[in-house]
């Protein structure tokens, strides 16, 4: 079950965060995006992968899901963020992520302009075509 959605890119700006379920803490975008910026960039240097999932519990019973889309043209990646407790379904997730991509895409190039429509655009897309309790 979908606990949180983030959108945020790899140098730690958050573009739109989202809080799906009233059981999970509210936390700071800024906080959240901020950290996985800094993961990122270790798991780059260390493993030259990027960031995917980050588990807690004893059985991995919460998690966070990190699906990322690279700008191109541009030295960043967008992340989309899924904090969860259990599995979530990835094909429902890159495809959700994909439809915020190619809607969002000039906005995500540059954060200034960001907040003037992204959360409008998500929303919708997350209303009409995405319910995130079903990924």
């Amino acid at each position: 079950m979908i606990k949180s959605f983030l959108v945020c890119d790899s140098i730690g700006y958050p573009f739109y965060s989202k809080r799906t379920n009233s059981s999970i803490q509210e936390f700071e975008p800024e906080i959240l995006s901020g950290l996985l910026s800094a993961i990122s960039t270790i798991g780059k240097n260390l493993f030259n992968k990027e960031i995917a999932n980050i588990t807690f519990g004893d059985n991995a019973e919460f998690g966070i899901t990190i699906i990322s889309k690279e700008l191109f043209g541009k030295d960043k990646s967008i992340y989309f963020v899924f904090v969860s407790e259990g599995s979530i379904d990835l094909k429902k997730a890159r495809s959700l992520c994909t439809n915020i991509f190619i809607e969002t895409k000039q906005v995500l190039k540059n954060p200034h302009e960001a907040k003037l429509n992204i959360e409008d655009k998500i929303d919708r897309i997350l209303s009409y075509k995405f319910d995130l309790s079903q990924i």
